[in-house]
């Protein structure tokens, strides 16, 4: 292992600040407590890049659209770890999952440097005990295998108790077509129609999840989505929907934003509950919660448990990476102002795996989808995690840009991190239902979850029986197929699928924006 065999220079901070424990599985990194807080550790490898052409390298929280191998430039910034490749080789660097930090790397034609941000906040963590800031690994490919089966490998490598559901995952969302303009009936509908999309699947596989998303609250307004998500009238009891969800042959589902709530409905938090970085409350009456203080966890705990109890086997949770770190969170630096938590003695990676946890917990075994949260902290809690940005109902162009790009450039995490979402497939009457139907075959044949929003009388007959073959091979947990365009393009279209070659048309969209 190259980063074990070759020592490192401490460049941030002080070298007697840093211990570096070398071993079979990998370099420890660890801080030792000072009487000033810090903000990074930096590590310097002497390597010669000059031989590599092409780089893959991940990126904080959900892709937006752009990730892919890209020609290797004399500088290269990467997060959390990448693959350096050439013609019959290639090299990955990175850092465990569940680590303390988030990690970046800095690629140049001699060196490599990782950068661990220990920050609480946005500022210096004021440490108590020694913290192991992460345990990097590097791999090199190995007995011919390709570029995609040496990604896979070094992910499986990276996360050594990975969560996994061992069964298929497949449904209905409402949000693509509805965007939150949701009723009692609608759903039962969409239930309906998730029922008979799922019906040929293969023995002994589960019911569909239907996916409740945003809008069946009475609080909600156009700029507030936050808790603590009393039903309006029209829904009622969301234990009795539940119930009614489940009468139709399917797996209730239901969404929530655990850090945001209007303060004038949860009388029991207290002033000291509220975090000091509010960048995301932007509607001048909400309030982004500290999840380090006991009334958070107390409130977060109590409103997913309350979701499970109530019939909800899916609960998928949303804003947490942009809540907690404000505008900045899938920028190079992740935050900015001047803030801190509570609880200043651990990082932003601890406080928000400890968030994480508490939602798992809280959810008592139902299904936890993780949206907006930071990938390689939330492996080995969650079984399900969203991997790139929003498709969309409305533009197919957003849909072929971050749902087909993040499916195959983080399907290297599927079944190693968790299983990974690329996304709804959309059926409205503004984007293409061919399209779509292509990007759910796709989504099914990489045994990635697949979850539809389709509006009513949007797809015909034929559609839905093309639809229920889809969610068939869902439920077979397919073998992934083999990229045969993915270092050339940034939304592959030509896959090797069970010895066959299968070319993608999804066209060419114009941007509209």
């Amino acid at each position: 292992m190259f980063v074990t065999t070759n020592t490192p220079k401490i460049t941030t901070p002080s070298a007697e600040l840093v211990e570096l424990r070398s071993s079979a599985d990998g370099l420890q990194v660890v801080l030792l407590p000072c009487n000033e807080p810090i903000s990074y550790v930096r590590l310097t490898w002497d390597f010669d890049s000059s031989c590599y052409h092409k780089i893959l390298s991940d990126r904080w929280g959900v892709a937006d659209g752009d990730l892919g191998w890209i020609n290797l430039e004399p500088v290269h910034m990467g997060y959390w770890y990448f693959t350096l490749a050439k013609a019959d080789e290639a090299i990955s660097f990175g850092v465990k999952t569940g680590c303390n930090c988030f990690a970046r790397w800095r690629i140049e034609p001699n060196t490599i440097t990782l950068t661990c941000d220990v920050r609480n906040g946005s500022g210096g963590i004021h440490l108590t005990e020694p913290l192991v800031c992460c345990t990097v690994v590097s791999a090199q490919s190995e007995n011919n295998e390709s570029a995609q089966q040496h990604t896979k490998r070094f992910c499986r490598m990276m996360c050594d108790k990975p969560n996994l559901a061992d069964f298929p995952i497949y449904g209905f969302n409402t949000w693509y077509y509805t965007y939150g303009a949701i009723t009692h009936a609608s759903v039962l509908k969409d239930a309906e129609l998730c029922s008979l999309l799922a019906s040929g699947r293969v023995e002994g596989a589960p019911a569909p999840y239907m996916v409740i998303d945003d809008g069946y609250t009475g609080n909600r307004t156009a700029a507030f989505n936050g808790g603590p998500y009393p039903p309006n009238d029209d829904f009622g009891n969301m234990k009795v929907v539940a119930g009614e969800i489940h009468e139709r042959g399917c797996t209730p589902g239901i969404w929530v934003r655990p850090l945001l709530i209007n303060p004038k409905l949860c009388p029991q938090i207290t002033e000291d509950c509220f975090s000091q970085n509010q960048q995301f409350s932007k509607d001048g009456f909400s309030k982004i919660l500290d999840p380090t203080t006991n009334g958070a966890k107390e409130y977060i705990h109590d409103l997913i448990n309350g979701m499970a109890t109530s019939g909800y086997g899916l609960i998928k949770y949303d804003f947490t990476a942009c809540d907690f770190m404000g505008d900045n969170f899938l920028k190079h630096n992740l935050t900015n102002g001047d803030w801190h938590l509570s609880d200043r003695t651990k990082t932003n990676a601890q406080i928000l795996k400890d968030l994480y946890r508490l939602i798992e917990d809280a959810a008592a075994g139902s299904l936890v989808l993780s949206c907006n949260t930071y990938n390689h902290l939330v492996a080995g809690i969650h079984p399900l995690t969203r991997s790139g940005c929003d498709t969309s109902g409305h533009h197919w162009w957003l849909t072929k840009r971050n749902g087909i790009n993040a499916l195959v450039y983080r399907l290297a995490q599927n079944g190693t991190f968790f299983a990974t979402d690329a996304d709804c497939a959309a059926f409205t009457s503004e984007v293409p239902t061919d399209k779509n139907l292509l990007f759910a075959d796709l989504i099914a044949r990489c045994n990635s979850a697949l979850f539809v929003s389709a509006e009513p009388d949007i797809v015909s007959p034929k559609d839905i029986d093309k639809l229920i073959e889809i969610f068939r091979i869902s439920s077979m947990q397919p073998k992934e197929p083999i990229f045969l365009d993915w270092m050339d393009k940034q939304t592959p279209e030509r896959f090797l699928i069970d010895g066959q070659e299968v070319f993608y048309d999804w066209g060419n969209p114009p941007c509209p924006f």
